[in-house]
């Protein structure tokens, strides 16, 4: 009893001493677990928007891009049912430029922009490029709006964290984050001019088009593909790509300020250069060289196997190719290559790919037009003095010599020097059955071979009711 007394006497005490000890010691503020997203998150949301389109029946261009980034079923010919999207897209000028993709925004007959006070606006097109999957809207309103300052996406690092604003199902105004998983991504199959960021952000349908945002508020991207396992379900799988700020940006400016879009060359076709025993280094061959090109100044010949550009491995065709697209016409590129047992390094200065042998870009005498594009037979002739090699075992095509500006075909991405191969699942032998296949349809998907890849191209046959 004793013992039980004196502990009762002593527990008030202890517990006076604690509260002593709390009053004078507080206990310290607990350490935020992860980084602390939400003063760039307040910074940035304003900048974005929430976009919607409303598109006809008819389907102009870039029919396979919106299918599989938005699971949308091809309409049948004839089709009166109007159908709306939405995307995303971030502004970069005070005036109301906004950045988004061009599968956002392609075929649309109606824009319409929310900001996240709200508001809401109409927009026009600008520009759009199918090559890179940018597009430039304005917002129909007065200005000046809030615009987010565009950072150079050269300074990103692989694990460095970034933040994604967009609509992912539709729900508005959604910040995601994550890291930096890797840089320089190509030869992923969606566009033909590619140099993806690529991070694990969470990203969705409907997040197409928004901003990724460095932690101090700059864009570094535009987010535009995911990869998902589930083709017909697509969702976050934890891997995403967003087009690099600096490609974005300068495809933006040449839309507003001309219209139209410079993509960079240096005048040479390549094959693939398998690896050997004797030499491990895959590459690209250079089977041709046009006259006077930059290729030839710098002393590249026929024959020599490109190995790398600025550092960067160029393992195949399509990845030299794509390489050089991503560049700005204007920027000098260190070239290493392989002649016989010999590495050789030499500067090369990009051009505007158009001015490359302008000359055999003209049309040819007997052409016919269909759909704003001048087109020919793909006659070994036609094909050589283009430096066009067909894929193995084809040998029969239509040659595009010229595309009209704003044509279905241009709108399509269509380029001279094209050569379509297939519309639907019937062979083109030439001219005559590319017009004659397409006679009754209202879309006309056309397999062709652009370098040493085949693309897809969705060309409007009848025009868009008004």
């Amino acid at each position: 009893m004793g013992k039980l007394m004196l502990m009762l006497i002593r527990f008030p005490l202890w517990c006076a001493c604690l509260a002593f000890m709390l009053a004078y010691f507080p206990p310290a503020a607990a350490e935020p677990i992860g980084p602390d997203f939400t003063s760039v998150s307040e910074a940035v949301l304003p900048t974005t928007v929430h976009i919607r389109v409303e598109r006809g029946p008819l389907i102009s261009a870039g029919i396979q891009q919106m299918a599989r980034d938005y699971a949308l079923p091809v309409p049948k010919n004839g089709s009166q049912t109007h159908r709306q999207s939405t995307g995303s897209g971030v502004i970069f000028d005070e005036r109301g430029l906004v950045l988004t993709n061009h599968h956002v925004i392609n075929g649309a007959q109606e824009i319409r922009l929310t900001l996240y006070d709200q508001t809401n606006f109409e927009a026009e097109l600008l520009g759009s490029d199918p090559r890179t999957d940018v597009a430039v809207l304005r917002i129909k309103g007065k200005g000046p709006f809030k615009a987010a300052p565009i950072g150079d996406s050269a300074g990103l690092r692989v694990g460095q964290w970034v933040i994604a604003v967009g609509h992912p199902f539709d729900f508005p105004f959604t910040v995601t984050a994550g890291i930096v998983s890797a840089l320089g991504r190509r030869s992923l199959g969606k566009n033909e001019i590619q140099d993806y960021i690529q991070t694990d952000v969470a990203v969705n349908p409907g997040s197409s088009g928004g901003p990724l945002f460095s932690t101090d508020g700059l864009v570094v991207g535009i987010n535009t593909a995911i990869f998902s396992p589930d083709k017909e379900n697509l969702a976050n799988a934890g891997i995403s790509f967003a087009i690099p700020s600096r490609m974005a940006l300068r495809i933006a400016q040449d839309l507003v300020e001309t219209g139209a879009v410079a993509y960079a060359g240096i005048g040479v076709s390549t094959q693939d250069e398998a690896a050997t025993s004797s030499d491990p280094r895959p590459g690209a061959k250079i089977t041709q060289i046009q006259a006077g090109s930059p290729a030839e100044v710098a002393g590249l010949r026929r024959g020599d196997v490109i190995i790398s550009v600025d550092g960067e491995p160029t393992p195949n065709s399509r990845a030299f190719e794509s390489l050089i697209l991503a560049q700005a016409v204007g920027a000098k590129l260190s070239i290493k290559h392989k002649r016989g047992a010999k590495n050789r390094m030499i500067q090369v200065k990009t051009v505007d790919a158009s001015s490359i042998g302008s000359s055999s870009q003209k049309p040819v005498l007997g052409a016919r037009t269909w759909r704003g594009m001048q087109i020919v037979d793909a006659h070994p002739k036609n094909l050589t003095q283009r430096g066009i090699a067909l894929p193995k075992n084809t040998s029969t095509g239509v040659l595009v010599t010229a595309v009209e500006p704003h044509s279905p075909a241009d709108l399509a991405g269509l380029l001279p020097g094209d050569v379509l191969l297939q519309v639907k699942k019937t062979t083109l032998r030439g001219v005559d059955d590319l017009l004659s296949t397409v006679e009754n349809d209202h879309v006309v998907m056309i397999s062709f071979w652009r370098g040493q890849t085949r693309y897809l191209a969705a060309v409007a046959n009848r025009d868009q009711p008004g």
